[in-house]
């Protein structure tokens, strides 16, 4: 059970170039369920200040007889020439067992991901589509919706542990959700992992400005935990 409350709260911790222009702020509110039974909350939340710059910030608060788990991420980046570039990046973990953090800067002058309190370079290969944990989803998000089913797509990441990573989606197709937010047309996006028994899915909805409403995550065949929206205010909204 703990795994299930700590995998579900990583995850959560992000159209081509037209649609990503047209990236809107908004605050979305989640469940955390699994079978049925809800266990925890979940919230992501993207502003613009006035200067152009995207702030993102997500967190998850699950707890299950005497274990808890609260994540937090954050996120800031610009839009450039269609593409999310991730200016800082911060994560911190506590309650059961130990806690963690981390805080990160893309240093793009130099071509380099930096620790932010100390300045030192992080063992990463730079590359100008280098995305953090938490501004993933909305690339994912917003590169997906215009693709035929089948297709795939390749990320460069720099995890909450300051790590390098790669992951890959596909799209999967459309599906009618009943929600507690309501019913709602989304597309299925799964990640593809190679030699593990992790399945996990995602559901972004066109309709809402391509936000995710749902997020299922399975072991083995059994279901982890499942995020569902809750509610949202758009941009209008604030």
């Amino acid at each position: 059970m703990r795994f299930g409350m700590v995998a579900i709260a990583m995850l959560i911790s992000t159209v081509a170039s037209e649609a990503v222009a047209k990236v809107t702020p908004y605050k979305a509110a989640y469940v955390v369920e699994r079978g049925g039974s809800q266990y925890g909350e979940a919230s992501r939340e993207l502003t613009r200040t006035e200067g152009g710059l995207f702030e993102l910030a997500t967190e998850t608060e699950i707890s299950w007889l005497f274990l808890s788990d609260r994540r937090r991420y954050w996120s800031t980046f610009v839009v450039e020439d269609g593409r999310i570039r991730p200016q800082t990046f911060a994560y911190k973990r506590t309650g059961t067992g130990k806690n963690r953090s981390f805080e990160g800067f893309f240093d793009r002058e130099n071509k380099a991901v930096r620790a932010l309190e100390t300045g030192a370079t992080l063992a990463i290969d730079w590359r100008e589509d280098l995305l953090d944990e938490a501004s993933l989803i909305e690339q994912v998000s917003h590169d997906m919706l215009p693709l035929d089913d089948g297709k795939q797509q390749t990320y460069q990441t720099v995890d909450e542990k300051g790590q390098q990573d790669m992951q890959t989606f596909q799209r999967v197709g459309i599906e009618t959700l009943r929600l507690p937010y309501g019913e709602v047309e989304a597309v299925k996006v799964s990640r593809i992992r190679e030699n593990s028994t992790r399945e996990t899915d995602f559901w972004f909805a066109p309709e809402l400005n391509g936000v995710l409403v749902k997020m299922q995550q399975r072991e083995d065949g059994d279901e982890v935990a499942t995020l569902l929206l809750r509610s949202l205010k758009s941009a209008t909204g604030y």
